[in-house]
């Protein structure tokens, strides 16, 4: 009860920051968007100047670019943000996946084998269809279940100062491909693949294998990161 009070008091620039990055992880609001400060404020019924905190703090974490007499944009990929990111993300996510196996507790265990049936549940919903995709809702619930997978891991290695490190790189990664287009029965299909064998090598708490694994998804999703922007997607 204590911790719901605490939620619902913290400061409104806090309130919008969230707000907004919720919309900036749905595909709400995309690459080259414009965040209209007055817009905002009138949808949340405040005024602009805690609009204005909240999208100064989004900057600091790299999710939208302050831009000289046009405000805040969503920025675009490229392939060297992209390179950077899932550079950071191997780096840090398999020394994660290895330190895991060593000392996951068992709860996140069952935590990511739940994660992993949400993301397979949904996977076979966006292969039964006409068009092999996901509805923006379920393609959201698949890609929440697919970084809270990662964030369990990071969780379970028990050392706070890697998850702070490879937030920034995840969120945006999935800020950057949030959009349906990309992600196909296909895409979907390898990654619940991958996912479970991450899964199985910290089971086993084979920290090699775990790690291997791990390096292996990651370039995996940065080759096909630079075969969306190769393909025009995200000019």
């Amino acid at each position: 009860m204590e911790d719901n009070t605490r939620a619902v008091k913290q400061p409104l620039p806090r309130q919008i920051h969230l707000a907004i990055r919720s919309q900036l992880l749905d595909g709400t609001l995309r690459p080259g968007n414009r965040l209209d400060y007055k817009q905002i404020a009138k949808d949340m019924g405040v005024s602009t100047t805690p609009v204005r905190e909240a999208v100064t703090q989004l900057a600091s974490e790299g999710l939208v670019q302050l831009v000289p007499r046009l405000g805040a944009v969503v920025p675009s990929m490229t392939r060297a943000v992209a390179i950077e990111l899932y550079e950071v993300r191997e780096a840090v996510e398999t020394f994660a996946a290895l330190k895991a196996a060593e000392r996951i507790h068992p709860r996140h265990l069952e935590q990511l084998k739940e994660q992993l049936e949400t993301m397979e549940r949904l996977c076979a919903k966006s292969s039964a269809r006409t068009d092999r995709k996901l509805p923006p809702k379920e393609l959201k619930q698949f890609l929440d279940a697919d970084i809270s997978f990662h964030q369990t891991i990071l969780l379970g290695a028990k050392n706070p100062a890697l998850a702070r490190t490879v937030e920034e790189s995840q969120v945006q990664c999935r800020i950057f491909f949030a959009d349906r287009g990309v992600h196909t029965s296909e895409r979907l299909s390898l990654a619940c693949e991958q996912h479970q064998l991450i899964l199985e090598a910290l089971v086993r708490q084979d920290g090699k294998r775990a790690s291997d694994a791990m390096r292996n998804h990651i370039r995996n999703s940065l080759d096909h990161a630079m075969e969306h922007l190769e393909g025009g997607l995200e000019a």
